[in-house]
């Protein structure tokens, strides 16, 4: 009896015993089918200015066994952690897993040159179960090398006597992609080359470039009239590299319209037998202002008007004007006493685009008030 009672507590142990690793069995399975997959060992091996490869070996859809559903690839300019994930950038185009071992590669694009990078992943399987967040790659993007393409379209597409409107397509901040930084303008009297860019004019608060393929025009002011000038132009991104310089631009300005502004002051100072002396105001090169270049001062016995002008004696010796707003004075020679003279004077700048008729001045010689040297050696004639 007690032999068959030690037979039938074996038993029930071992009953027990089998009940106990069933169920060790059934959790280890749960535990298996809802684990995630494990974490991505995570390394960046290359950047360029733009871009960062990354790679790490895929890990299994369930722990390290079968192949996982997505990857969550992040990055950031500062430390990613669990507490910043989701304010880290997400990259676009992330790969589908490969099966559990495979090296994974990728390139994260559209990064900033020479910025620090923080990158992390994350793995998922189909329901999602997420793996916890991988180390943490780090690592400088390069420099940025590529410049702008060189404008190859500048032209000069309208001009007056002073101005010059120059039109050209926007290059690229890399070739001709993005929107480049800044344009140099330089303009000059003689051929520009690459040799010579430095020393041509600068042209100065030169708008930013527009983004690549847009129409760009700016007009260039304080030319000189009726001169020759060249146009070149280069082109830097943010670095800053700068393209090479672009094509050569020329054209003449035209000559100048505006001509120097009417004398209306004009008058005598004081006459003698055969002189006048006369006075006005300077005018400008162009209206007011400026230095005009020359006189035409004309004189005579009637009244000068725009239809004589022509007939009336020409002055010459009248010297050349002198600023805008200077006070001038000229004396008329070789006049005739006691006789009434009317003056006129017009203005020429360098064209020359001549003023109006000034105001036309009457004065009159003096007449002869000396009477004959005495004689002074009167004596009887004959011996």
């Amino acid at each position: 009896m007690t032999y068959r009672s030690g037979i039938f507590r074996s038993i029930y142990q071992l009953h027990q015993l089998q009940s106990v690793v069933i169920i060790l069995l059934v959790t280890l399975s749960i535990v298996f089918v809802v684990s995630s997959p494990v974490e991505a060992q995570l390394r960046a091996p290359g950047a360029t200015s733009s871009s960062v490869t990354l790679t790490w070996t895929a890990p299994g859809d369930d722990s390290t066994t079968g192949t996982a559903a997505q990857y969550d690839i992040r990055y950031s300019t500062s430390l990613i952690g669990d507490d910043n994930w989701n304010n880290a950038t997400q990259a676009t185009e992330e790969p589908s897993p490969q099966i559990v071992g495979t090296t994974e590669i990728f390139e994260v694009t559209g990064l900033e040159p020479s910025t620090t990078y923080y990158f992390g992943i994350k793995a998922a399987d189909e329901i999602p179960n997420w793996s916890a967040l991988s180390n943490i790659a780090i690592i400088n993007t390069e420099a940025e090398t590529e410049t702008p393409s060189a404008v190859a379209d500048l032209n000069i597409s309208d001009y007056t006597s002073t101005a010059a409107t120059l039109s050209w397509t926007a290059p690229g901040d890399d070739g001709t992609n993005g929107t480049a930084s800044q344009y140099e303008l330089r303009y000059a009297t003689f051929t520009i080359t690459a040799v010579n860019f430095a020393s041509a004019t600068l042209v100065a608060d030169l708008p930013a470039p527009q983004v690549a393929g847009s129409a760009e025009t700016y007009t260039v002011t304080d030319l000189n009239p009726s001169t020759t000038y060249y146009f070149a132009l280069k082109t830097a991104d943010e670095v800053p590299n700068w393209s090479e310089i672009s094509n050569v631009a020329s054209g003449t300005t035209g000559q100048e319209e505006v001509p120097p502004a009417d004398i209306d002051d004009l008058i005598a100072l004081v006459s003698t037998t055969t002189t006048i002396a006369l006075s006005w105001t300077a005018p400008g090169d162009d209206g007011t202002s400026g230095t005009a270049t020359e006189y035409e001062l004309r004189y005579a016995t009637f009244p000068i008007s725009s239809l004589n002008w022509g007939t009336a004696t020409l002055v010459s010796g009248v010297p050349d004007p002198e600023e805008a707003g200077g006070s001038e004075t000229f004396t008329v020679e070789g006049l005739t006493e006691s006789t009434t003279y009317y003056f006129a004077i017009k203005t020429g700048d360098e064209v020359p685009n001549w003023s109006g008729i000034s105001n036309v001045l009457s004065a009159a010689t003096t007449g002869d008030i000396s009477p004959p040297t005495a004689i002074t050696d009167l004596g009887p004639s004959g011996g």
